[in-house]
């Protein structure tokens, strides 16, 4: 039923599906607040990311498709694309580890 609604409205679903993630994320930083909690946080916040990267795994075909544009060569658009999230989260955890050493 949901389904057909990812491929008619991929942007909306994947800008969903960040939110969804990013969300996750800051509920993984509320489990110092709250160490009591520390299960229930943490299991929300992974469910919540388990279902952000099954929303944007679900709309990745759409959105490469329209990149595509005539050529339909799914395979070399996916391909960069990977690639890009793959230098992105790279350079994301290198930044992470920098900012870390900075603060302390």
């Amino acid at each position: 039923k949901m389904g057909r609604s990812f491929d008619v409205d991929a942007k909306r679903w994947r800008f969903r599906s960040s939110l969804l993630y990013a969300m996750g994320n800051g509920l993984e930083v509320t489990t110092y607040v709250f160490p009591t909690s520390f299960l229930l946080l943490a299991t929300l916040a992974n469910t919540m990311k388990q279902m952000s990267l099954l929303t944007s795994s679900a709309t990745r075909n759409a959105v490469y498709s329209s990149f595509a544009g005539g050529s339909r060569n799914i395979g070399d658009i996916t391909a960069k694309g990977e690639a890009q999230v793959a230098v992105v989260d790279l350079l994301g955890m290198c930044f992470g580890i920098t900012l870390s050493r900075m603060i302390g």
